[in-house]
């Protein structure tokens, strides 16, 4: 997936849109490095307020609402997510996130028939890019922020993620900031992953090593199973 320029803070949600239905991510994937400056809550005391009930809702209301539709329409419109034909997040999904404008700012993508599973945690914090078809099993967490431990202020930094098409990440693993995943790469289930994977590599084990490699033509298929209907 080639580079693109992210939107910016006045670009309108119907523009995300647009942009999902053709499958092609409107914010992202961000150019490396990325953002470079500390991430946290800026504004007013009083917008700072309205972020935290806005994730409230989102993380435990929304989130647990048996309705793809639904869910949808609010990571959509209020949020600002793209999401590509046919995506499918599932219940129990926690969106980490500083507010909308910063979700537009910095970019979210998610791919063309890609499926989240139950209670993974999406950091979208400092931009995440997730591409097509692919697989991210439950309680996954993938992190795009992290702290300065040598700042007296422990600030928080940012690390892009960049999640390649026919990517499968086995459940519970973790996928720590700055990260990329070469596509067709296979993450094994609780593996801790700390730097890039190239394509089609098979890693596992805390930090994640190579162990594997996939064969190209295990990585062609398009997850297209029809969502539940009550899920």
């Amino acid at each position: 997936m080639s580079p693109r320029v992210r939107l910016s803070e006045l670009d309108t949600l119907g523009g995300v849109e647009t942009e999902a239905l053709v499958g092609r991510p409107p914010n992202g994937p961000l150019s490396a490095p990325g953002p470079t400056t500390p991430i946290g809550y800026r504004g007013t005391p009083l917008q700072r307020f309205c972020v935290r009930v806005l994730n409230y809702v989102t993380n435990y209301i929304v989130a647990h609402v048996p309705s793809f539709t639904l869910r949808h329409l609010w990571y959509r419109r209020v949020l600002g997510i793209g999401l590509g034909r046919d995506a499918g997040v599932y219940m129990g999904a926690y969106v980490w996130f500083f507010g909308p404008g910063q979700i537009r700012r910095d970019g979210v993508w998610i791919g063309r028939n890609t499926r989240i599973n139950r209670n993974c945690t999406l950091d979208a914090r400092s931009g995440l890019t997730i591409g097509d078809n692919v697989s991210i099993s439950p309680e996954v967490m993938i992190l795009a922020g992290s702290h300065n431990v040598n700042d007296k202020r422990f600030v928080q930094v940012p690390g892009p993620i960049a999640i390649e098409d026919h990517v499968w990440i086995g459940a519970r693993a973790t996928i720590l900031p700055g990260v990329t995943l070469g596509r067709g790469s296979v993450i094994a289930a609780g593996s801790v992953v700390t730097k890039d994977v190239p394509p089609l590599t098979i890693v596992a084990g805390v930090p994640a090593r190579p162990v594997g490699t996939r064969d190209p033509g295990g990585a062609q298929y398009t997850l297209d199973e029809p969502l539940p209907l009550f899920e």
